[in-house]
């Protein structure tokens, strides 16, 4: 009886257990179908435009020595040779106005000589303004042609070029034009790999001022230097002057910009060879293999890059071959520009890996040298100021990368236009005239770059995208 009575027990209990399970889905059930009351705010948002400040471009100012001229102070820089500028906005009627900036390094600055800050400050959002600087030298010891574009800041940039060998001397220059103080950290790289450098790190420079490095002091012996420049704080416009002289033979100076960002595609528009046969007669001598056209490359990455370098000649305006060259990873490389006739050329170089790069000619002409680092000039699709500084022969070069031809206007503030078709794959040139800001126009994306060339003289630059104007924001408040 007590084992029947547990067995009832029991068996009401897993009963009870069943139906209370039963209800409990019975009412999830219910509560399924039963539609329930739905309830939606929407999202209040505002959409804010900042207002653009106006574009703020640095000229770099005079060309340095590492003495007064006198050769009293051999530790510190002084100026040599007066900046001549040209300035331009996208507008008529648009007032330029160029301020000096402070430069503590250079022991003999003016304010002709100063780095200059160039902007519009009453002009419209979205007017465009553009500068570029030249600075022509003839001494006994330093001698040729500099020319750059005024440049905005940046947070980050890249700069190949110069070398401190024997004979070799370049300057590190960065140009705060802001409000606040920039903090700067340099990497410096070269044919051994990324180099060591002691006081390379959280560098000041001041609000609105500019200051100077040797190289040398970063990198000594250098071959084939290449400059990582990150800024926080203030960004800085950055730029690399190099001067050489082979025992007592000047042997040219130029100011370079920045380079693109790494990247698999560089392009190089205007690349000028010339005195091919001068300088052949000289590149065995001791101290001058570096009169040779060559491309500087440094791959950043891990694995080593397979590069196609192609070549269009502007006589041609086509594409005139390809070839290949290695480049080893983490390490700086020269590799040689092919043999090429005088003339003009634009250089793409396709890599497997991201790379930065410069290419550097030499001219040789009545028994003087000069040289030319052509940056890689980034393809352009929208509307840009072409300035064209003080300068012997000055020439405007259009490159187009695109598998489409692209018809490019370039208008001066006068009203004078000028179309110039530039095939797929091809490049084109004319000549600028001195002194003038040109509007360029593009229907397919190409690069662009200025150049000027005379006897003993050589140097060039490349137009950069102006930076994207102050977009609109969406507030949820």
């Amino acid at each position: 009886m007590a084992a029947r009575r547990t067995v009832i027990a029991t068996s009401a209990r897993a009963l009870g257990a069943a139906l209370t399970l039963g209800a409990g889905v019975a009412l999830v059930a219910g509560a399924v179908l039963i539609p329930l009351p739905q309830h939606s705010v929407a999202v209040t948002a505002v959409e804010v435009a900042p207002t653009p400040l106006p574009q703020s471009l640095v000229c770099p100012g005079s060309l340095l020595q590492l003495s007064n001229g006198a050769g009293a102070d051999a530790t510190s820089s002084s100026g040599i040779g007066s900046p001549k500028r040209n300035s331009g906005a996208s507008e008529a009627d648009v007032d330029i106005d160029q301020t000096p900036i402070a430069a503590p390094d250079n022991s003999t600055v003016t304010d002709e000589t100063a780095p200059t800050v160039v902007t519009a400050p009453n002009a419209d959002p979205g007017v465009l303004v553009a500068a570029a600087q030249s600075v022509a030298v003839s001494q006994e010891d330093v001698a040729g042609l500099a020319s750059t574009n005024c440049a905005e800041a940046k947070a980050d940039s890249w700069l190949v070029g110069g070398a401190t060998t024997v004979g070799r001397t370049s300057f590190v220059l960065l140009s705060n034009p802001s409000e606040v103080t920039a903090d700067v950290d340099l990497t410096f790289f070269d044919e051994n790999g990324r180099l060591e450098a002691p006081g390379s790190t959280g560098i000041t420079v001041d609000a609105q001022s500019q200051r100077v490095f040797s190289l040398a002091g970063f990198a000594p012996n250098a071959k084939y230097p290449v400059v990582h420049v990150v800024s926080t704080g203030g960004y800085v416009a950055a730029s690399l002057q190099q001067t050489v002289i082979r025992g007592l033979e000047p042997g040219g100076i130029e100011l370079s910009g920045t380079t693109t960002a790494p990247s698999t595609e560089m392009v190089f528009p205007g690349v000028k060879i010339a005195g091919t046969s001068a300088i052949a007669q000289r590149l065995s001598a001791d101290g001058y293999a570096d009169l040779q056209a060559a491309l500087r490359v440094y791959v950043p990455g891990s694995s080593d890059a397979t590069i196609t370098v192609s070549v269009a000649s502007e006589s041609s305006g086509s594409a005139d071959g390809s070839y290949s060259l290695s480049a080893p990873a983490g390490v700086v490389s020269e590799l040689p520009l092919k043999d090429l006739p005088d003339g003009t050329y634009s250089v793409t170089l396709d890599s497997t890996e991201p790379i930065v790069a410069s290419a550097r000619t030499s001219v040789l002409s009545s028994g003087a040298i000069d040289f030319a680092w052509n940056q890689a000039a980034e393809p352009l699709d929208d509307d840009v100021l072409v300035p064209i500084a003080p300068g012997p022969s000055p020439r405007i070069h259009l490159a187009n990368s695109g598998d489409d031809e692209a018809t490019v206007t370039l208008r001066t503030a006068s009203g004078n236009e000028v179309k110039i078709v530039v095939p797929a794959g091809g490049t084109k040139g004319l000549e600028a005239q001195p002194n003038t800001v040109y509007t360029a126009t593009m229907t397919e994306p190409v690069s662009i770059s200025v150049n000027y060339s005379s006897d003993g003289q050589l140097s060039a630059y490349t137009v950069a995208a102006p930076s994207e104007l102050a977009a609109p924001i969406v507030i949820y408040p």
